[in-house]
């Protein structure tokens, strides 16, 4: 087993087992625990692509900063398996159904209605080749091919935020 065969089974079995795990914690704090080592397995299989500019934003800002964020969030809710427990279960599979329903819709819609990206010919490399900067060529991706997804996620990422604060207020009145 050579090395780059062993960084990838390193790299992926974090991801792979880590989500699993984040997926079944009973506590959110675990959940966001386990979430910091998958994105640690993420960066981990980055680096193999030779996505190193990928991968250290990876570690800072998504195992840094945002988990960060949800950790805080967690604290301010006061998310504790005793409040969890008072609040009714079926209600939230029900609005849970509605909204993964909704977003499949949406997701669905928004397929069939765009047109289909570009596919660079065959034998055309994707990232550039070793030494050189990957930078520049994911910047000019995320603002032509990319634009849509890019927005799109602009604003989910606004609304996780308008959401955080409403949940927070309603919280303390």
């Amino acid at each position: 087993m050579n090395g780059e065969l062993l960084a990838f089974a390193l790299g992926s079995g974090l991801a792979v087992a880590f989500a699993v795990a984040m997926l079944f914690q009973k506590s959110p704090v675990k959940s966001v625990l386990s979430l910091v080592l998958t994105f640690f397995g993420l960066a981990i299989l980055s680096v193999l692509l030779a996505a190193p500019f990928i991968a250290v934003l990876q570690v800072i800002v998504y195992a840094g900063a945002i988990l960060v964020l949800f950790l805080f969030v967690i604290m301010l809710l006061n998310l504790t398996e005793e409040a969890e427990e008072k609040e009714t279960r079926s209600v939230h599979r029900f609005l849970s159904l509605v909204g993964l329903v909704a977003l499949g819709g949406m997701l669905l819609g928004l397929t069939l209605r765009a047109p289909a990206p570009p596919v660079p010919p065959s034998g055309t490399p994707v990232i550039p080749a070793a030494g050189g900067d990957e930078v520049p060529l994911l910047g000019r991706l995320l603002f032509t091919d990319y634009l849509l997804a890019f927005e799109v996620l602009s604003v989910l990422l606004l609304l996780a935020a308008v959401g955080a604060l409403l949940l927070s207020k309603r919280r303390f009145e």
